[in-house]
């Protein structure tokens, strides 16, 4: 799992642990009822050198609230208990990953799903350079509830969903921090957010062309007035101080 798949996981998991617990441990026993419906799932590989990483579900629970003590004014917030579980894919046939998830969770605190994250991330680097190592993922995060999209930002969508988003390569080198060079994907957007209903498939089917490949390149060290450089595909140069590549300008971009 890439470290970005891995930061996801673990704020799901730690979002709800700002000040102190007062509560017992939670049973998180999951026991999905007979009639419960599930949720399909299938991922297209789109290449030899990547892969669906393992469904991130949360499930929420209002049956076993928990109580804790808030870190900014002492007070006692209740809330709703938190269950959060990976699911490998499994491979079907050819380049098709599934899984299903349940949407009733059951067991003594009637979990319910709440959230999920699906996608793809590089597993093999080295055949765009021999240093490179993979970075962070890309994909979908589906709300299935408020809890999940309180945010504000997820697009409400009734249905099964269809997607088949474009990446291209995206090779970023570090040299202050740490010297590392890693090959992510870049999107429209990282993890694209919807807020589902009405709603039993998610078919995702990304796109990876790696005839255009953009690359972060920062100083070898922190100079003033020296500044990390976007290279896109053509050699253009971006602006100095841009922070984040202009997929619409790659997406368009004609190579030869």
């Amino acid at each position: 799992m890439s470290n970005q798949s891995k930061i996801m996981l673990l704020s799901l998991i730690l979002f709800t642990m700002a000040g102190c617990s007062m509560s017992r441990a939670v049973n998180k026993t999951l026991s999905p009822p007979v009639d419960t419906k599930w949720v399909n799932i299938k991922v297209k590989n789109p290449s030899q050198y990547t892969k669906p990483f393992p469904l991130e579900v949360r499930y929420i629970s209002y049956e076993c609230k928990k109580k804790r003590i808030s870190g900014f004014d002492g007070s006692v917030i209740t809330e709703p208990s938190y269950n959060v579980i990976g699911i490998p894919m499994q491979q079907e046939s050819g380049d098709i990953w599934k899984a299903k998830v349940a949407m009733t969770g059951g067991g003594s605190c009637k979990w319910t799903l709440s959230a999920v994250n699906l996608g793809i991330e590089y597993i093999d680097a080295t055949h765009l350079g021999k240093d490179l190592v993979p970075g962070t993922a890309v994909g979908v995060s589906l709300a299935f509830d408020n809890d999940a999209s309180r945010n504000g930002q997820y697009t409400a969508t009734e249905g099964d969903l269809n997607l088949s988003p474009k990446y291209y390569p995206y090779i970023r080198e570090r040299k202050i921090a740490e010297k590392i060079k890693s090959l992510s994907l870049l999107g429209k957007e990282n993890f694209l957010l919807y807020r589902v209903s009405k709603f039993n498939s998610v078919y995702f089917y990304p796109e990876v062309d790696e005839m255009k490949v953009i690359r972060y390149i920062e100083p070898a060290k922190k100079i003033d007035d020296v500044y990390s450089k976007i290279i896109y595909p053509d050699g253009s140069i971006a602006p100095e101080r841009t922070l984040f590549p202009d997929f619409g300008k790659v997406d368009k971009m004609k190579i030869n």
